[in-house]
Order: structure tokens, then C-alpha cells, then sequence
């Protein structure tokens, strides 16, 4: 025992020394060392995913490529760690040198995740030829990632194909739910829409719940181009002797988010305020009047200002309630949410 207590004492002693001097140690998760900055995984693509990670490796394009994307991984970097991507137009289609600066883009992080720019072609198509995107952090160079833009014949990069995407049942009552379900090929990226998922697999299936009769359009994306594909779901008139609150749409348009609310049940609903979500925290509130029956609006967010940004490459989970307070007596107090990434 006295042993024991004489060394826990010798290990005090030291700590308050090493304080002294510099800090007792403490071991970091690597992930959270602030140490020199590096990139890694640096590529061009077609298309990536929410987080900005590519999601192939993609090194020849087409002319008609809507979106080119460079994607990176920055690893430990220090607060305020400048990225910059200069796209270059290098050699035209007879290998005559061009070095033309296209783009000039430039980001600040910290610590590890993924970035992306993305860019269409300057003028209707890319220019045939060779390119290349010149990568700095905090202003010295570190990679050239070159591709290579050519005819659909020489890139050999055949269309995407659906072979099906289908909805099972095509007509329901509301409340039951739909199994949607796909299958692609050739896609580098499968998106449904809307609210039900981006990047998705190339072949899959999800299950929802629409609150509406709507479309579901299916967009399978390559280096080639897209291919698209529409269903429709037809849902029932809902019976009801309450009040019943649904959020069926979301969109920003500037600084401004907008939501439709509808009553779709056959009774009138009182007034109510619907809240707004952003990455889980509540951003915002909207006092709502009361709605006849059926009657679906258009409404926003008084006194909120969407800040992200139009050139994020990355989305954001958004939830948009009615009924944010619970204070309408409903059929279903579970359906009052739409839950999308913007």
C-alpha cells in the first residue's frame, strides 16, 4: 500500500512538472491532429457524393459532359488551410498547345474531410484536347490531375441504361407505402427524386410514403451524358374527421426557403407554426393560418436568411415539420415531417 501511494505521488510530481514546462501529454485522436496539411485521393469525376468524396475515377470525358468534378481528400489540416484549383485547357484536339486558364477556385479548411469544384464546359461543349487541374495548398502547387475531353467514339463511354424503374402498387391509399425499385448500368451516379436519395446504388429499391399523387423521376448520370426515366403514384383521397398536416414540398430560391403545407383531410385545421430543421438543430419558424380542407400554400420563414451558399458541393439533411408544436389533434402525429438533403 505504501508503495502504491508513493508512486501515484512520483506521477503527480511529474505531471506538475511536465505542466511546467509544457503540458501534460495528451494522446489525440489522429483524425483530430492539427498537423501539416496534405491531399490525398485527388481525382476527376463525374459525379460525387454528398460528403464530396468522387465516386469513380474518372480521366476521359466527353465534350458533352454537363459537370466536371475534382475531388480531394485533406488530411490534418490547420485552421484556415487555403485549397485552390486552376483548370487549365492544355493541347486542343492537334495537339497545339493552348494553356489556357479556365477556373480559379479557392477554399478554406480544417482538420480532415473531403472538397470538391465542380465546373460545366465554358461554352456549350468542352473544347477536344488535353487538360489539366492544378492543385495548390496555402499557394504551393502539390498535384496536376490531367483528363482528357474527346468524341463519344474515342472516349468509348456508352450512355446509361435503366432497364427498369417501376412502383409496386402505382395507386394506394394514404398512409400505405410504395416499394420503389430500379435496376441501371453504365451510371456513375443514380439519383431519385424527389426526397428519396442521391448516389444511390445502381441497382436498388426504397421503400416511401407519399402524402400526395406525384412523380418519381429516376436520373442515371455518366461521362456520356444522363438518362432518365418517370413514374407516377397515384394516391387516394384521405377521410378523416381531424385536421391532418403535411409538408409535400421544399426549395431555396436566394436567401429564402419556401414550403407547401396541406390539409388533406376533409375538415378544416386551425392555425399552427411549422419549424425548420437544418443538420438537426431548429434554425427557424413560421406562424401558419388556418387551412379549409384540401387546401394546400405556399409558405416561408419570416426573419430567416438561408447563408450556405450556392456553391457548397455538399448537402445538407433539412427537416421541415407542421404542427411543430403538437398542438392540432390528428389522425397520424407522425407524417408531419419532410426530411430531404439540400
Amino acid at each position: 500500500m505504501h508503495k502504491s501511494l508513493t508512486a501515484i505521488a512520483l506521477l503527480l510530481i511529474s505531471c506538475l512538472i511536465l505542466t511546467a514546462v509544457s503540458g501534460c501529454v495528451k494522446v489525440k485522436n489522429p483524425e483530430e491532429t492539427k498537423g501539416p496539411a496534405t491531399l490525398s485521393e485527388v481525382v476527376t469525376s463525374t459525379a460525387v457524393s454528398s460528403q464530396g468524396k468522387a465516386l469513380s475515377d474518372v480521366t476521359k470525358f466527353i465534350a458533352t459532359t454537363p459537370e466536371i468534378y475534382l475531388s480531394a481528400r485533406v488530411n490534418t489540416a490547420p485552421e484556415d488551410t487555403l485549397v485552390e484549383a486552376r483548370w487549365i485547357y492544355v493541347t486542343n484536339e492537334e495537339n497545339k498547345e493552348v494553356n489556357e486558364e479556365l477556373y480559379n477556385d479557392s477554399m478554406t479548411v480544417s482538420g480532415t474531410r473531403y472538397i470538391s469544384f465542380n465546373h460545366g464546359p465554358p461554352s456549350g461543349t468542352w473544347a477536344k484536347g488535353s487538360y489539366m487541374v492544378a492543385v495548390f495548398l496555402n499557394g504551393k502547387e502539390v498535384i496536376d490531375v490531367p483528363f482528357m475531353v474527346k468524341e463519344v467514339h474515342e472516349a468509348d463511354v456508352p450512355y446509361p441504361t435503366i432497364h427498369f424503374f417501376k412502383a409496386l402498387p402505382e395507386a394506394l391509399n394514404f398512409g400505405q407505402t410504395v416499394l420503389l425499385s430500379w435496376s441501371t448500368s453504365n451510371a456513375d451516379k443514380v439519383d431519385v427524386a424527389p426526397a428519396v436519395g442521391t448516389s444511390l446504388p445502381g441497382t436498388g429499391n426504397k421503400i416511401v410514403t407519399p402524402v400526395n399523387s406525384m412523380e418519381y423521376k429516376l436520373t442515371a448520370t455518366n461521362s456520356a451524358g444522363t438518362t432518365t426515366k418517370t413514374i407516377k403514384v397515384v394516391v387516394t383521397s384521405f377521410y378523416s374527421d381531424k385536421p391532418e398536416l403535411v409538408i409535400t414540398d421544399f426549395r431555396v430560391q436566394g436567401t429564402t426557403a419556401y414550403y407547401k403545407i396541406k390539409n388533406i383531410a376533409e375538415i378544416p385545421s386551425r392555425s399552427s407554426k411549422t419549424f425548420l430543421y437544418i443538420q438537426g438543430y431548429n434554425r427557424a419558424s413560421g406562424f401558419v393560418d388556418a387551412m379549409a380542407a384540401g387546401q394546400e400554400r405556399e409558405e416561408t420563414f419570416p426573419n430567416f436568411e438561408w447563408t450556405y451558399g450556392s456553391q457548397r458541393t455538399y448537402k445538407l439533411p433539412v427537416r421541415v415539420c407542421a404542427d411543430g408544436l403538437n398542438e392540432i389533434k390528428e389522425y397520424d402525429e407522425d407524417n408531419n415531417c419532410l426530411e430531404m438533403d439540400w
